[in-house]
């Protein structure tokens, strides 16, 4: 059966891990199996993620420090003509330029140069090409006479590119012979593209550039290798057991006998959290001790038993709130509990340990555990329950298993789980318990358990129970509670 958690609660429930004073996206959690055991449920394995200024959700668990380097970055590229134009009076002459100072860098004296200046890493710092788009003559006004038409040649002899720094050389060639004043001079056209540049921090992660660096609270770059899951879209999904069971609601004759189906010693699947997010990483599995002790193996309803656990706890924990309250000692307000919680199962045939019952009480309101949790913990320290296995009861998208469970077939009696413990295994028709996910639990026909062979069963763990009547007297107690429960189900 699946089902999906409670967001408030789960959030809830994990901000009681977390530091405070640190600002955590809503809804968003991450985990780890750190201990590589299969699943998330021990404290620290999951984290709700911080919600990081430079944007994004960061997972606190297994994050690493980025490093740090200075890097110019630029944007915003628009296209960029110029001219380079040199001149001089009267000959042929070679002109060497830069275009990062604006200047020339070498030529001959009574040179006339325009030359623009250029920023490298606008240009070059994404290696922009720089082109010669033309080349003309150039009359430089402070220079007296013309370049007469078909006698002065411009040549480029080393464009300027990123790789050589943006210099270049330019060399006229002046072929005129006449007698009348003449300058030489030229100019080179050029496009390329400029950008808007800035030097900005670099941040990368040493887990791989799959991996964005972020702001942490104590406003450190860091990334970690766990993504982060927003509960709320993502929702969990929860695979509970169905603990229902066979009841007694069957159609009955006249004098009650029964029409239907009859099922003798029908038990009910359960299970117990342990540690993981539902329970606050407190382990709801743990063995409560022996709280229960049946005299003659069986007596009522069995549903009406097992769910009279959790009454009889509920019963003891509100007594022993009140005795507190009225200023009673521990110690009194302890054995008003374990009284109170005895009452209730004593209408069952049941005898309760005053002492593992007052334990059982406390644990059920300083932990948080649930209902079925608590009523299997005592069922199962009692000997009333058969262990089925582990499954994965609530589980994360993208994370894996965050709470896991233990799932069991208890009955109303330590005898009912012996015998079905036992008498299972000689018989055809019932194959063992089902699975943890799904348990079968289900009662014994009147048919199968006429095939039991009883003098196979060893009933030496329920003799505890009934010391300190001789053996004889649990033989007796033994035969007579299974004859009595399969006559009051005929």
């Amino acid at each position: 059966m699946q089902f999906r958690h409670s967001q408030p609660a789960l959030i809830g429930l994990l901000s009681l891990f977390l530091p405070l004073g640190s600002v955590y996206a809503a809804n968003w959690s991450c985990g780890q199996d750190l201990n590589m055991n299969g699943d998330l449920g021990q404290p620290g394995e999951t984290a709700s993620c911080f919600e990081s200024p430079s944007g994004g959700a960061l997972c606190p668990i297994s994050a690493v420090d980025c490093s740090s380097s200075q890097q110019m970055v630029c944007t915003n590229p628009v296209a960029l003509n110029f001219d380079v134009k040199v001149a001089r009076q009267f000959g042929s002459f070679t002109v060497g330029f830069d275009l990062k100072t604006g200047a020339v860098t070498s030529g001959p004296t009574g040179l006339v140069a325009q030359i623009p200046t250029l920023d490298f890493d606008s240009i070059c710092t994404n290696n922009n090409p720089i082109s010669a788009t033309g080349s003309t003559t150039w009359d430089a006004p402070s220079l007296s006479g013309s370049n007469f038409l078909g006698t002065t040649l411009v040549n480029l002899v080393t464009a300027p590119s990123c790789a050589n720094g943006l210099v270049g050389t330019i060399q006229i060639t002046d072929n005129y012979t006449g007698g009348l004043p003449s300058q030489a001079g030229g100019q080179v056209s050029f496009s390329t593209t400029s950008e808007t540049c800035a030097l900005e921090t670099q941040h990368a992660c040493p887990l791989g550039n799959s991996y964005s660096c972020m702001e942490n609270a104590a406003g450190q770059q860091q990334c970690s290798p766990n993504a982060c899951v927003d509960l709320a879209t993502q929702v969990p999904v929860v695979d509970d057991i169905d603990t229902g069971m066979y009841q007694d609601d069957g159609t009955t004759a006249a004098d009650g006998t029964c029409l239907g189906q009859m099922m003798i010693f029908a038990g009910r699947a359960m299970r117990c959290d342990k540690a993981g997010v539902s329970t606050a990483f407190q382990n709801c599995c743990k063995n409560t001790g022996k709280v229960l002790a049946d005299d003659t193996g069986d007596s009522g309803s069995p549903t009406q038993m097992i769910t009279s656990v959790y009454d009889s706890i509920t019963q003891g924990k509100s007594e022993y709130e009140a005795a507190l309250a009225a200023g009673a000692p521990t110690m009194v307000a302890a054995n008003a509990a374990a009284t109170a919680a005895g009452d209730v199962m004593a209408n069952y045939g049941v005898v309760v340990d005053p002492t593992a019952m007052v334990g059982a009480v406390i644990d059920y309101f300083t932990q948080s555990c649930d209902q079925t949790s608590t009523e299997t913990g005592v069922l199962n320290g009692s000997g009333f329950c058969y262990e089925i296995g582990e499954y994965c009861r609530e589980e994360w998208e993208f994370v894996g298993c965050v709470q896991k469970a233990k799932s069991y077939c208890c009955f109303n009696s330590k005898m009912g789980r012996i015998i079905h413990q036992q008498g299972r295994a000689q018989l055809n028709s019932v194959a063992g318990f089902g699975t943890p996910e799904a348990p079968n639990c289900r009662g014994l026909t009147p048919e199968e358990f006429q095939s039991i062979d009883f003098s196979k069963i060893d009933f030496s763990e329920y003799y505890g129970d009934l010391v300190p009547d001789t053996m004889t007297q649990i033989e007796g107690k033994i035969s007579n509670g299974v004859t009595d429960f399969y006559n009051s189900n005929q």
